[in-house]
């Protein structure tokens, strides 16, 4: 047999044994009991997988890049009124506060809904909820969102600003302080946009996640933020600025992301376990 012939056959060969293996890890990953480690490790990727979790992840980082950064870099402008801060935010801001001022508010109050709504999504899916078509106060609900977290950072931003020159245990001080903000504002967000149907016992495990995942890019960052920003700029001069800052916000945009598909999977082997100690004839879904 010529090798142009030999060739079919080994690619049909070469193609059933990758099915066949593909075959049996699906079978292997569908008999996972969800109320096991694995099942619920595989529960949780399917629901990130089944709410979108990555296109989602984009479209928050957009969101957050036309509402948050602006407004950051206008209190940042207010806060450190004098020359004290020389970067980005002076040199954007100080010049021009009215203008950059109304700009930042409405962006918040224009694109401000959609990231509220694009977090409703997440948890929406990831929880299999259905709460039908957004409602009037569904909006309010999504300002708030993000209008509570503006807060938060212009209290940081006022912070840092107050303790500059100060000694450091200060600082360490008000550590537990925003550490509890912080699990308290990942409770009640999602609670708020899911219309109170999930109690934060079971909201908590994601909240959680949420800022471990958060402190540790926040300790990345302080390691290889800037050389990240240099990289992007040497190849793309001012521009590769704005989009080392767009792609870097894609990173907490992600954490969010999973964090909302890690709370449902693990309430959902908590009710099973459960369920089975109430009666072990008891199987779960």
């Amino acid at each position: 047999m010529s090798q142009g012939g030999q060739r079919p056959g080994r690619l049909k060969t070469a193609t059933a044994k990758g099915t066949a293996v593909y075959d049996r890890g699906k079978g292997w990953v569908d008999a996972q009991d969800p109320a096991t480690r694995k099942g619920a490790t595989i529960g949780w990727y399917r629901r990130f997988r089944e709410s979108d979790g990555g296109l989602l992840g984009v479209l928050l980082t957009a969101y957050f890049f036309v509402t948050v950064v602006p407004a950051t870099l206008v209190m940042m402008s207010y806060v450190y009124s004098d020359a004290s801060v020389a970067g980005i935010a002076s040199s954007t801001a100080s010049g021009h506060k009215l203008g950059a001022t109304l700009f930042a508010v409405a962006n918040v109050f224009i694109f401000g809904l959609g990231f509220g709504r694009a977090l409703q999504i997440v948890h929406v899916r990831s929880w299999k909820i259905d709460l039908g078509k957004p409602q009037f106060f569904d909006q309010a609900r999504y300002l708030f969102t993000l209008l509570v977290l503006v807060g938060f950072l212009l209290l940081y931003i006022i912070q840092t600003r107050a303790l500059h020159g100060q000694p450091s245990w200060i600082g360490w001080l008000l550590v537990p302080v925003w550490l509890a903000a912080l699990v308290w504002y990942f409770v009640w967000m999602p609670r708020m946009l899911l219309h109170k149907r999930v109690t934060s016992r079971d909201i908590l495990p994601g909240a959680i996640l949420t800022l471990l995942g958060l402190a540790g890019l926040r300790l990345i960052s302080a390691l290889v933020f800037r050389n990240w920003l240099v990289w992007y700029s040497r190849y793309y001069g001012s521009l590769g600025v704005v989009m080392a800052i767009f792609f870097w916000i894609m990173l907490p945009a992600g954490v969010l992301v999973l964090a909302a598909a890690f709370s449902p999977a693990l309430a959902h082997r908590r009710d099973l376990r459960e369920a089975r100690r109430r009666d072990p004839a008891a199987m779960g879904a």
